[in-house]
């Protein structure tokens, strides 16, 4: 019966909190989002980073900042969070600690996944936590347009992401802490994979995402969107120009 009732009472707090994020908010702003890869470390950027209008990281990263280990890389600011909304520390997200990110000032928590099994973890956070939060979807159409040309396969958190950024009408996005998978994870995110192929390896055999049809997907997006003033970190810059 505390299973059911807890069930219920989670359910009207998803549809009481969860709302579909407006990208409109972002009109004008400029943007720097920070990933997990290690292209973000060893940078000295975290200064600069944090003197964006808005700083967007992805899942675990907020626990990396409020280590305070890495602020001179990464900076310390983050105002928008893409999270997977599943917790596992391993293949997910890690927790969904409202608590942490109140402090850190976090003023979205994205859930990207406008879709069945993403509507679903959104709602096993609230019948798991029982909490007044407000929590965000990417937009059901936009969700759809960032799927369909992978073949199958999910996006990751950080691509969509980046997709959602990339369809907004901002006045600069810097990229930085994305290799997809052609480098290792960067100190503190996942510690356990000191090398690229471990990376790599990782995210194939879970079977879920293919970061290459993501990586020639984003190349077609920032052909799209030349207009804008988009700029990314040495080393993407330079996987681009490889690749």
């Amino acid at each position: 019966m505390t299973r059911l009732i807890n069930a219920l009472k989670g359910l009207i707090l998803a549809l009481s909190n969860v709302q579909v994020i407006d990208l409109g908010n972002f009109k004008s702003k400029r943007i720097a989002i920070v990933g997990p890869a290690s292209s973000a470390f060893n940078t000295g950027k975290g200064s600069y980073i944090d003197g964006f209008d808005l700083v967007v990281r992805i899942n675990k990263s907020a626990m990396t900042v409020d280590s305070a280990k890495h602020d001179h890389d990464i900076g310390r600011r983050t105002d928008i969070l893409f999270h997977c909304f599943v917790e596992n520390l391993q293949s997910g997200g890690g927790p969904l600690d409202f608590d942490l990110y109140n402090r850190l000032g976090v003023r979205y928590v994205i859930n990207p996944r406008n879709e069945w099994t993403g509507l679903r973890n959104s709602f096993n956070f609230y019948k798991k936590y029982l909490r007044q939060a407000k929590t965000y979807l990417l937009p059901r159409s936009l969700y759809v347009r960032i799927r369909q040309p992978l073949g199958g396969y999910r996006p990751t958190t950080g691509y969509s992401a980046l997709c959602a950024l990339m369809e907004s009408e901002f006045s600069e996005l810097y990229i930085t802490g994305f290799t997809f998978f052609k480098t290792a994870y960067g100190v503190g995110y996942r510690d356990e994979m000191k090398e690229s192929k471990q990376a790599l390896t990782f995210i194939k055999d879970a079977g879920w995402h293919n970061p290459e049809y993501e990586f020639q997907e984003f190349k077609k997006l920032l052909q799209k969107n030349a207009r804008k003033k988009v700029i990314t970190d040495q080393e993407l810059t330079d996987i681009l120009a490889t690749n």
